[in-house]
């Protein structure tokens, strides 16, 4: 028996002999796999876009063009702090006989989110959906021509010009869309823009029928772009 209880501590011993090493083994992978994952460098490149669709649509357009640009700012893929400006104008005669004519620029400026996991940089394609706001705003002058004004004592019209009326209009944009990239470094991208505008026109006021940045005031709360893009 005491033969026997002899085998079993030394059984036990080499047991306990070959266990330790693999446990030592064991614990450095066990640290590592603990330790926090790397992270993304804050900064990750500048992204600077300009606008197809916009100057497609003013070869289209007869009586009004807009071109414009835009960078943003690439923070962790996830951060994208955004500037835009551009040039626009029109020159138009309506049904009514009136001309407006105007020149302008415009600024945009704010931030995106993007709603995606970010992308590992050795990925073949990265993309981002977008979602932002901007802060706009456009310093400009415009003529409006051939106005009828009612006499009312004499029954006659008057025809009247308003040339060089200058105006600062604001207004904010709700953004969104997608941002590819087709090749390295190449970036494809549509996106919608909805624009508030801030204020309202005084009574009597001969008000711009275009805006440099929103367009047709009547209808220009909705913007579309079609961007082609490279990330520096």
């Amino acid at each position: 028996m005491w033969r026997i209880l002899r085998y079993i501590i030394l059984l036990s011993a080499a047991g306990w002999c070959a266990v330790l090493p693999a446990q030592d083994e064991a614990e450095p992978a066990a640290e590592a796999e603990e330790q926090e994952p790397e992270k993304m460098p804050l900064y990750q490149g500048v992204l600077v876009e300009a606008d197809a669709f916009s100057a497609v649509m003013s070869a289209v357009w007869s009586d009004r063009y807009s071109f414009e640009a835009g960078v943003r700012v690439d923070l962790r893929d996830k951060f994208f702090p955004a500037f835009e400006m551009g040039v626009a104008g029109a020159d138009r005669t309506s049904v009514n006989g009136y001309g407006f004519k105007t020149d302008g620029v415009f600024f945009r400026i704010g931030g995106d989110y993007n709603l995606l996991k970010p992308t590992p940089p050795e990925a073949r394609i990265q993309r981002y959906f977008l979602i932002g706001v901007r802060y706009a705003f456009s310093p400009f002058a415009y003529d409006v021509t051939d106005i009828r004004v009612d006499n009312g004592y004499w029954s006659d019209d008057v025809m009247r010009d308003y040339l060089g009326v200058r105006t600062v209009q604001h207004w904010m944009e709700v953004v969104g869309g997608l941002h590819v990239e087709v090749a390295r470094n190449l970036y494809l991208g549509w996106g919608v823009r909805w624009k508030i505008r801030f204020g309202s026109d005084d009574t009597g006021e001969v008000s711009p029928w275009f805006i440099p940045g929103i367009g047709i005031k009547s209808i220009g709360n909705v913007g579309f772009n079609y961007t082609v893009g490279y990330k520096f």
